[in-house]
């Protein structure tokens, strides 16, 4: 199913995603600094070919399943709505548990986005492309989302301000990104800042 506004195209995975999901993952990485940095940091050249090898696999495995038909879809990919509709990125859903901590049993959902190539930040897509994505998940029964981001990462920390997240859960000194440590902060969706922003 795809999903749309006046920037945006929000749509499952096709075939020719997966070339720029591993190109982002191995070659044009700087998205990589700010999305997770410390799961990249150190990682050697055989350990990136690892990666990027899983992530096929698993991109490739994704384009197998059938959409579902009740729910809501776990990661979508982003396109600017143009003729064109470059693929630029991709938002995702996944649980965590009561202490925040991401688990395949964990009973909420958090949210998050990516905009890999840096031409296209800075553009309101992200903006467009994660609210887009929040109404569909509220449409489809969730009342209760989260995102997450680390102190350091302040273009996500104005985005999630922005769409009307709050700070819900602080943990301090939770991150050492290059050298230095920062708060591991979970949001949630304040739904009447949501609506009215």
């Amino acid at each position: 199913m795809k999903y749309s506004n006046d920037k945006i195209i929000l749509r499952p995975l096709e075939r020719a995603d997966i070339a720029d999901r591993l190109r982002w993952e191995t070659e044009e990485t700087e998205w990589q600094l700010w999305d997770g940095p410390w799961e990249y940091e150190g990682r050697t050249g055989g350990e990136r070919a690892e990666k990027a090898a899983a992530l096929e696999r698993r991109l490739l495995a994704r384009l197998a399943e059938e959409e579902p038909e009740d729910g809501f879809p776990m990661g979508l990919e982003i396109c600017i709505n143009h003729p064109a509709q470059t693929h630029i990125g991709w938002c995702s859903a996944y649980t965590i548990d009561e202490e925040c901590c991401i688990s395949d049993r964990g009973d909420r959902y958090a949210v998050g986005i990516c905009v890999p190539p840096r031409s296209m930040r800075r553009k309101g897509y992200a903006a467009a492309a994660l609210t887009l994505y929040l109404q569909c998940l509220l449409e489809s029964g969730l009342s209760e989302i989260y995102t997450q981001t680390w102190s350091g990462n302040l273009s996500m920390l104005g985005l999630a301000e922005k769409l009307g997240f709050e700070e819900y859960l602080r943990k301090p000194g939770f991150r050492t990104v290059r050298g230095g440590v920062y708060d591991g902060l979970t949001f949630r969706l304040n739904l009447e800042k949501f609506y009215h922003q």
